[in-house]
């Protein structure tokens, strides 16, 4: 048997794969690689490049010329940690519910991985006035010093007196407010809007988070089927 396709047959054995399996999965017809190993002849290139794009793990040098080793060493990934504070929680129709000055205490931390950079902290999110965030969700967030560079249009947590709220931000006309809007338009019977807009004066403005994404756990179940 060829060295490649005895290292083949290896990747197999370590994937607990059968060959048959291993060639479905690298798109190949029923025997490509099978017949290879039982009749000990070269295959196509195209299906060894298949295999390592499908096993990254496994180190492509050792697979083409036997030399190093059969796994990749990995690298490990600097962690990127950001605050994970307590719930906002517990706001009521308007947002407009006083919270402690304690509304975003530091609790722990998580790690935002590679998708949030720019990520600062993260905080749940109980309410309905966003539609675009199930409750529950996980909010991931960048803290914004500089009210004037925020984003108009954007989504904010603004922390302002002892309220904080979760809206679009817009531009006051006075220049000396923030506009904050929900997109939940639900009214009441008599036409009313559940969830008004705010009028923010800058100056009672403690803190700013742009909201740069969430997470949402659909089902909490500990069983893993294989």
């Amino acid at each position: 048997m060829s060295s490649i396709l005895k290292r083949i047959s290896q990747i197999a054995e370590s994937e607990h794969l059968t060959i048959t399996a291993m060639e479905q999965l690298i798109g190949a017809s029923k025997g490509v690689l099978s017949r290879a190993l039982a009749k000990d002849t070269d295959i196509q290139s195209k299906w060894i490049i298949k295999i390592v794009e499908n096993y990254p793990h496994y180190n492509a040098e050792w697979l083409l010329t036997g030399k190093g080793e059969m796994l990749k060493e990995l690298i490990p990934k600097k962690a990127n940690l950001i605050h994970l504070y307590k719930d906002l929680g517990h706001m009521e129709a308007g947002d407009q519910v006083a919270e402690s000055n304690q509304a975003l205490y530091q609790t722990e931390y998580i790690d935002a991985g590679d998708w949030f950079p720019g990520a600062t902290a993260a905080t749940r999110y109980y309410n309905t006035s966003m539609k675009e965030y199930p409750s529950g969700c996980l909010l991931i967030l960048r803290q914004q010093k500089d009210l004037e560079a925020l984003i108009w249009g954007e989504h904010y947590i603004i922390e302002y007196g002892d309220n904080s709220v979760m809206k679009e931000i817009q531009p006051d006309e006075d220049e000396q407010h923030l506009l904050a809007y929900s997109t939940n338009d639900v009214t009441y019977p008599d036409g009313r809007l559940k969830y008004p807009p705010i009028k923010i004066p800058k100056t009672q403005v403690r803190r700013a988070f742009q909201v740069l994404g969430h997470i949402y756990k659909r089902h909490n179940r500990d069983l893993i089927y294989t």
